[in-house]
C-alpha cells in the first residue's frame, strides 16, 4: 500500500540519485492520486501517517505540506499533529518544480497553497495534479 512514508522514500532516493525537481514533484502527484483512490476514512489516515525524513528540508515541508493539502481535499477537521513540528518548515524560501534561474516565481507564489507557503515551500498547486 503506497503511503507518505512510501512517497517520502522515493524522494530520497530520487535526491541522493540527483534526480531534478520536476520527477520529485511527480511523486507528490503520484501520492495524490493515491490518496484520492483510498475509500475508507481509516485507511486515509493511515496513509498520512507520519513519513520519514527525506535529508532534505524543503522536501520535508513539502510532504507536511501534502498531507495537510490532503486532509483539506478529504474534507477532515483535522491535520496529523507531526504537520507542525519544526522539522517540518524550511527556514527559507525553496521554488520546487522550477528550473533554476526561472522568471515564473511571481505566477507559481500566486498558485501556490497557503499550507505550502507557510512551510517555506513555493510550488504550483497545478502540480499536484496526476495525468
Amino acid at each position: 500500500m503506497s503511503s507518505l512514508d512510501v512517497t517520502a522514500q522515493h524522494i530520497r532516493e530520487g535526491l541522493l540519485a540527483g534526480w531534478p525537481d520536476q520527477d520529485l514533484v511527480r511523486l507528490l502527484a503520484e501520492a495524490v492520486h493515491d490518496f484520492e483512490c483510498i475509500d475508507q476514512t481509516d485507511e486515509r489516515w493511515r496513509f498520512l501517517e507520519e513519513p520519514r525524513l527525506t535529508g532534505d528540508v524543503a522536501w520535508d515541508a513539502a510532504i507536511a505540506a501534502l498531507a495537510v493539502h490532503l486532509c483539506r481535499m478529504a474534507h477532515f477537521d483535522r491535520t496529523p499533529d507531526w504537520t507542525r513540528t519544526p522539522e517540518r518548515y524550511s527556514p527559507t524560501f525553496r521554488w520546487i518544480g522550477l528550473p533554476p534561474g526561472s522568471e515564473l516565481k511571481a505566477y507559481v507564489f500566486q498558485r501556490t497553497p497557503i499550507y505550502f507557503k507557510a512551510r517555506g515551500v513555493m510550488l504550483n498547486s497545478a502540480n499536484l495534479v496526476s495525468v
